[in-house]
């Protein structure tokens, strides 16, 4: 029996194919290569986000605070300094720890009886040393609205917590539950933000760590990820990387299958 005689168009097209292929095939590997290790190195920090805590590490590098366009606090305040209590927005902080996320810009806040008070334009917020909110007051607990500052009277072995407002002045009872209107002995002094020179660098220092709580790594290993981070063309660039690595596998097992030997059946 003689063997089959061989089709010598077939053949040139198979080189002709191969040939195309096989220099794409090495420059889309080169470049899709690049972003394998990223999608691959990023999906597991990804996965072991919360054990490595990049779930609530905060991003302190200005430029990436700057390209996600997270502004600096309009309104900055230093209620004390020893120990540090103050404000960024409704953001209340005691030295580099978050307290409160208040409801509106944080306008007055004290120490009081082993607890921290804090004040917005119409709540009242009680707050522990280790930072839980116990309690909130508004209107329909009997707080005063138009609320500007607080402050402490100390009578001897007492304190007294007052409250003021554009309707008038009020006193706390002993549980701080309910607000009296109130007559004091003298002119208090509110507890109203520290203004000296200063208090400039702390001001600065308390800017950044406003923008940073507002970013954290987990979120910057998400948008890397997808592709986010570079805006709304950046998921379009991860899915003509996957494209092309589609691209690979096929135009891959194309050029093996061409180089594979071929077995050669033996004539009878």
């Amino acid at each position: 029996m003689t063997n089959k005689p061989r089709h010598p168009h077939r053949k040139s097209l198979s080189q002709k194919l191969a040939k195309l292929f096989r220099p794409w095939h090495r420059r889309v590997g080169i470049i899709s290569a690049l972003f394998v290790v990223l999608v691959a190195s990023t999906g597991m920090l990804i996965n072991h986000s919360h054990h490595l805590a990049l779930d609530s590490m905060p991003v302190q590098q200005k430029w990436l605070l700057d390209h996600y366009a997270i502004k600096a606090p309009e309104k900055t305040s230093v209620f004390s300094l020893s120990p540090l209590l103050a404000s960024t927005d409704n953001l209340l902080w005691q030295a580099d720890t978050q307290l409160l996320e208040a409801a509106s810009t944080i306008l007055s806040a004290v120490e009081y009886q082993g607890l921290i008070v804090a004040i917005d334009n119409n709540n009242l917020y009680l707050i522990s040393q280790q930072g839980e909110l116990l309690e909130k007051q508004d209107s329909s607990t009997g707080l005063p609205s138009d609320l500007k500052a607080l402050t402490v009277i100390v009578n001897g072995n007492d304190s007294e917590l007052w409250l003021n407002s554009d309707n008038g002045i009020y006193l706390a009872d002993s549980e701080l539950i309910e607000w009296g209107t109130a007559v004091p002995n003298s002119q208090p002094k509110w507890q109203t933000p520290i203004k000296y020179k200063a208090n400039q660098a702390i001001i600065e220092k308390l800017t950044q760590q406003a923008r940073a709580s507002h970013l954290t790594w987990e979120r910057v290993l998400l948008d890397l990820h997808s592709g986010r981070i570079i805006g709304l063309s950046g998921p379009w660039l991860m899915d003509i990387v996957a494209l092309s690595l589609i691209m690979m596998a096929i135009s891959g097992l194309y050029l093996w299958q061409q180089t594979k030997p071929k077995k050669h059946k033996s004539n009878a």
